[in-house]
């Protein structure tokens, strides 16, 4: 097992932090050499200052978006954090109130930043086909790791996930699969997959009506988080909603933004 000199380290958590946000201090030093050794053997590279150089300045995408893979975590199931979803479906009446926009054009527009293998944007569908009926549904999820995607564009999971949905919504939302199960294609046609960095500059011409960024802004550092949420507070529509984890807060951060519970926030 090759292992980093502290000067090796210190490139590699400048080059993660300025291009993915990710903060990697010295106290996980190891983590680090451990992805890194595991890319090492998938891609043959001997030495560990090779690999940095190859991802500064190499255009073998599948090296790229291997290291990716290897610095990012994806944990997620289907109703994860359950009381973002049931805010939403307990309170409709405030959300339409405040939100002018989504009732005048008749449609919802959500983002799922950080989607993983899609738990978390097809809950985010489900929910809004049982809270808004008569709306349309338009929900954006992105992730850097394109493995998971993949995954979450074919909507299909191992049968264990009965035991995180009701059966109301299993009956209603997914289907049979061989030996697991399926989102239904109307549910699936609701959310566009895209890969998207989060440090990058935000495309969108259009704002959201609800944000979910849930446990993601652990990783980064409080400038780097900070930054972060100014961006998706303009991309909020007036009355938009920011979902954030359990283990992260916007307090002390200086965004108009107003709270409504714990990790629920309305611009």
């Amino acid at each position: 097992m090759a292992h980093l000199s502290n000067a090796e380290f210190y490139k590699y958590s400048k080059f993660i932090n300025k291009h993915f946000g990710i903060n990697f201090g010295m106290a996980k030093k190891e983590i680090l050499e451990s992805k890194l050794n595991k890319l090492m053997t998938k891609n043959e590279l001997i030495l560990m200052r090779i690999t940095l150089t190859f991802c500064l300045k190499s255009n073998n995408k599948a090296l790229i978006n291997d290291f990716i893979i290897e610095i990012t975590v994806n944990k997620t199931d289907f109703f994860r954090e359950n009381n973002h979803f049931d805010y939403i479906k307990n309170h409709t009446s405030l959300i339409t109130e405040k939100n002018k926009r989504m009732m005048k054009n008749k449609e919802i527009r959500a983002w799922s930043a950080g989607c993983s293998t899609g738990e978390e944007a097809y809950t985010l569908a489900i929910t809004l086909q049982e809270s808004f009926p008569l709306l349309n549904h338009k929900i954006l999820a992105t992730d850097l790791d394109t493995r998971v995607l993949d995954k979450a564009v074919k909507g299909e999971y191992s049968d264990d996930i009965r035991n995180s949905i009701e059966k109301y919504y299993l009956i209603k939302y997914f289907k049979k699969t061989g030996s697991g199960l399926s989102v239904c294609d109307e549910t699936k046609r609701k959310v566009t997959f895209r890969q998207f960095n989060l440090m990058n500059e935000f495309p969108f011409k259009k704002g959201f009506d609800i944000i979910f960024c849930r446990n993601v802004m652990i990783y980064f550092d409080a400038a780097t988080q900070q930054k972060l949420l100014k961006k998706f507070y303009d991309a909020l529509v007036t009355g938009g909603l920011l979902f954030i984890g359990h283990s992260e807060g916007i307090t002390g951060k200086e965004l108009n933004i107003r709270y409504l519970q714990p990790t629920v926030y309305m611009k």
